[in-house]
Formats: structure tokens, sequence, C-alpha cells
């Protein structure tokens, strides 16, 4: 199955560990989800089996969060953060390391087998997981063990994660869209591809970032720079013009592409 075709029968990327796996599949030998939502399933139902009686929301995160960061061995990749295999679920899995986001749909895929409103949130430059309750939004950072997130320490991942360049506001502690969380992922793979000026890479992720989020400018203008370094101008055209179409104002760049495509 294509990335298209899931988008089709699952637009809102509900299924967000199967969602990983289409999003990337270019990068991947076998772009098959199966194996990983049997792993998946056999850790929730492994966690079944250890749920608190009565229940105990606490006690079951504490369950989760020692299956998978200690009985499993997860851990957030400082050495190779960079890596693109931290982008891939499949390597994620088998390598016992990821990034934030991808440790993050692990967690939350989990989670919401075991009947929790699991959420992620996309602070600036580090992602992290959540749980919709009565109470409020509980955050969780699963690239450190799952420890849990207020106010205090989301200013200090957003610090630590953007030089301090971007102030941190308590509404970055709000839940982001499975289908956005998918396209973040893959902007992960683009940039890395951008700065690598590999542009085959580059093509099909900032493909999949069109299929993600057809509506954002950005996403066209970004295809277009890599169609330009391709040296296939038509192409770039197109998008630039849907860039231009779709921009809610005039993008000076964007024109300036334009007017050298003309001459």
């Amino acid at each position: 199955m294509s990335l298209l075709e899931y988008l089709r029968t699952d637009p809102d990327c509900r299924n967000l560990a199967e969602g990983a796996i289409h999003a990337v599949a270019p990068a991947l030998e076998d772009p098959d989800p199966a194996d990983i939502v049997m792993h998946i399933n056999e850790w929730a139902f492994i966690l079944a089996g250890r749920m608190p009686l009565p229940w105990n929301t606490h006690k079951a995160l504490d369950a989760l969060n020692h299956l998978l960061f200690t009985e499993l061995g997860f851990q957030g990749d400082r050495e190779t953060y960079d890596d693109p295999l931290n982008a891939l679920l499949p390597a994620v899995v088998s390598r016992r390391k990821g990034l934030p986001i991808s440790l993050s749909i692990l967690w939350v895929a989990l989670a919401r087998r075991m009947g929790f409103d699991a959420v992620g949130v996309g602070l600036p430059g580090h992602f992290i997981a959540a749980l919709r309750t009565d109470m409020g939004l509980l955050c969780f950072d699963p690239f450190h063990q799952g420890r849990p997130v207020g106010e205090e320490a989301g200013a200090d991942l957003v610090k630590a994660a953007t030089g301090g360049r971007i102030p941190f506001q308590r509404e970055m502690l709000r839940p982001a869209p499975d289908r956005t969380i998918l396209a973040r992922l893959v902007r992960n793979l683009h940039l890395r591809f951008l700065h690598a000026e590999d542009w085959e890479e580059a093509l099909w992720t900032g493909t999949h970032l069109i299929l993600l989020e057809p509506e954002n400018p950005r996403a066209h203008k970004e295809r277009a720079f890599v169609h330009l370094q391709r040296d296939e101008p038509d192409q770039a055209r197109v998008d630039l013009e849907e860039a231009q179409r779709l921009g809610s104002g005039e993008d000076p760049e964007v024109q300036a592409w334009l007017q050298q495509l003309q001459r």
C-alpha cells in the first residue's frame, strides 16, 4: 500500500504506527507495516496482564514505561541523532533507539491499545507524547524514558532544542493531529536529505509532504526547490504556481524563482 492509498483509507491517520511506515516507505526494504503492528500488539497483550486492579492511571503508565524503556530497552539516540534510521520505525524497533518523534509514535500507539486517549505534542525542536484526561493533558517524554513533562520541563526542552531562539509558550503543549505528526516525521528526513544534497531522496520526501499536507504552500515550495536542483524546470514551475495559489500573501522567493523560470 502506498502512502496515497493509506491516506484514502485512513485520512486522519489514527493508525499512527502503520502510517509511520507508509510515510517513509521509499526508505524501507520492506514497507509492510504488519511486523511493526504485530510487535506493538504483543507488547499491548503483555501490558494487559499487568494492569492494576483497581484501576490506577499512574501505575498503568509506570508499567508501560517500564516495559518500553527498561525491559525492551528503548532509548533516545543522542550519539547518532541525525542518522536517518532514527526516523524509520522498523529500524527503531530493531535498534531500540530513535528520535523523539519516532519513540513518541511507538508510545502513543501502545498507549492507545491500552485504552488511553494518547496524542502527540509537537514542541519546537522536540516531540513528546501525552494523554488527554479529565484533569487536562498529561505530557511525557519518550526520548527521556517517558519522564513527565510539565510547563517548566517543557520550557527546558524547547530552550535546549532551539538554543533559546524560540521562547516557550504554554500553548505549545497542545495535541498535534495524527496526520501532522506523520508530516513532521517525514520532514525530519527531508531536512537531512536537503542538507546532504541528496536530491533523489529529497524528491520522495517532498512528495510525501505534499500528500500529507496538500494545502501547505511550504511543501510545494520545498519540492519546487528540489526540482530546480534536479534541473526539472517544468515540474518546479507547477509546484511554485501551486505554492503561490495557496499562499496567504506574495512570497518574494517564489516570485523570483518564477521570473527566473520565465527567462
